[in-house]
């Protein structure tokens, strides 16, 4: 199948459970389907923690209407979000439409400043949300 229409992605960044926006952030989105595999994409936020309207390949419409179709009805991306200052965040699985716009927020993770003078938690947190 091709991926000859288009939807639209943005992103918004925060913490403290949507209260603070986390400006700079920044947002990857690669393709996971085989279709777009090699859709790569790279922006950051801007002061209110938002990206603009990203533009990715997506199915043709008919597909999302016709009941019992057998193709998929739409294109899947993995989002990556890092800042500094906060753990990177993965988000593996988001679906994008075509001709719609995907709203997909982050809640950011603050790094620790020490725990013993270890961080905690050690390493990188991929705090994964499946679609």
């Amino acid at each position: 199948m091709d991926y000859t229409s288009y939807g639209t992605l943005n992103v918004r960044t925060s913490i403290a459970s949507g209260a603070l926006p986390v400006p700079k952030t920044v947002i990857r989105i690669f393709g996971v389907d085989e279709e777009n595999r090699f859709v790569e994409y790279s922006i950051l936020t801007d002061i209110d923690g938002s990206t603009q309207r990203i533009t990715l390949p997506a199915p043709e419409k008919k597909y999302s209407t016709a009941p019992f179709s057998p193709e998929v009805p739409y294109a899947l991306y993995d989002i990556e979000a890092s800042a500094d200052g906060y753990y990177t965040k993965r988000i593996k699985n988001v679906a994008i439409f075509p001709g719609t716009n995907t709203s997909q927020i982050i809640n950011m993770i603050p790094l620790s400043i020490s725990d013993g003078g270890a961080l905690y938690p050690k390493g990188n947190l991929d705090a994964t949300i499946k679609e």
